[in-house]
């Protein structure tokens, strides 16, 4: 499902964080079992969409020598996230009134918010604006201004080529699911 969003909303990283926060929001002000269960929908959503979208998106815009590091990175910060909601829901469990199971799920509007406000700042990938726009000198920028050089014609042309290639395929994932071996697999 996020990868068919993907490519309607162009991995677009604040559909994540947008999910998310209605998510938080409806989680939080539940007053019914259908409010939260559309809450958590939400909020399921959102985080299938960040985990596609945002290592794609780092992929994209990292150095070639840095990208798996930067990917470990992200994924160091998945680990560190489930240890401080279950950190968080240890400490709200104790809240009396009923309250700590809101406050617990209305904290998921704090990342949630910082990456929607760096989907408004971040600037589109590369890639994404190649093949979305066909926008090259676009493109070419952006490469310049995340690479630090002027000098990206040749990771430019090697983006513009796949792009082009990517295009020529009918049916991807029949492709991807087709089993081409010449000896038995």
């Amino acid at each position: 499902m996020a990868a068919s969003a993907g490519l309607i909303f162009g991995y677009d990283l604040g559909v994540s964080g947008l999910a998310v926060l209605i998510g938080s929001a409806l989680g939080g002000a539940a007053s019914n079992l259908y409010m939260l269960v559309f809450g958590r929908v939400f909020l399921g959503i959102g985080l299938g969409f960040g985990n596609q979208s945002v290592p794609l998106y780092i992929s994209e815009m990292a150095l070639p020598k840095h990208r798996g590091a930067m990917n470990i990175v992200f994924e160091i910060g998945i680990g560190i996230g489930v240890l401080m909601a279950n950190i968080i829901n240890f400490g709200t469990e104790k809240i009396e009134g009923g309250w700590g199971w809101r406050i617990s799920l209305s904290l998921a509007a704090v990342p949630a918010s910082i990456l929607t406000l760096g989907s408004v700042i971040l600037p589109d990938t590369p890639n994404s604006l190649i093949q979305t726009g066909n926008n090259h000198e676009k493109a070419k920028l952006v490469l310049q201004r995340i690479r630090g050089t002027n000098d990206v014609q040749a990771e430019l042309d090697d983006l513009i080529k796949a792009s082009s290639i990517s295009k020529t395929t009918k049916h991807p994932l029949k492709e991807i699911l087709q089993r081409n071996c010449d000896s038995p697999c």
